[in-house]
């Protein structure tokens, strides 16, 4: 039997925890932190396996049930964007880390995948457009989207996914992409879901 080896997000996914386990808890803040980190392959059926384990643990969290179906929404298009933007290994393969956590702040979902630097780039631009625009123009753009139909060239789907989920957060989309060992670059996609 071949072994393939793939490329390993690992590394960047223990990265990025070390860095936010920095930041103190308090005490009484019961309930507090990685609700759920999965780091592998992705593909259309995994959605729902993941959705599933995201719900068992929201269930014992105690946020509302608005931002239980909102932080579902939102980590199931994150894993779309993945699915339509992520670089495709030489297997066919695409690979992500993705944690899902209870803050002070609300449910955040950090979401990570390698990306060609150009695809990167226009990720980065376009949500960079979209934080700059307000509830109502989000809403306004989502509703254009819609109308056009059609796919979207550089975003797929019409840029539905990346508007849904800017609509669905408080505050903007945090958006990093810094250069990885492979040569493409690793992007990771922060959003912070509130009731």
């Amino acid at each position: 039997m071949t072994r393939h080896n793939h490329i390993s997000l690992l590394p960047s996914l223990r990265e990025r925890l070390r860095r936010d386990s920095a930041v103190p808890v308090s005490p009484s803040s019961s309930g507090m932190g990685v609700l759920l980190s999965y780091t592998g392959l992705v593909d259309g059926d995994m959605i729902a396996h993941l959705v599933q384990l995201a719900e068992r643990a929201l269930h014992h969290s105690p946020r509302t049930r608005k931002e239980v179906k909102r932080a579902t929404f939102v980590l199931i298009e994150a894993i779309q964007n993945v699915l339509h933007h992520g670089h495709i290994d030489d297997r066919g393969d695409i690979t992500l880390y993705l944690t899902l956590e209870n803050t002070p702040l609300g449910y955040q979902l950090h979401c990570g995948n390698l990306m060609e630097e150009d695809t990167a780039a226009q990720l980065t631009e376009r949500i960079g457009e979209l934080n700059n625009l307000s509830h109502s123009e989000l809403r306004k753009a989502y509703i254009d989207a819609l109308c056009q139909g059609g796919q979207d060239v550089r975003f797929g789907n019409a840029g539905l996914g990346l508007i849904s989920m800017a609509k669905r957060t408080a505050g903007p989309i945090e958006f990093e992409s810094v250069p990885h060992e492979s040569g493409l670059r690793m992007v990771t996609l922060t959003a912070t879901i509130q009731g």
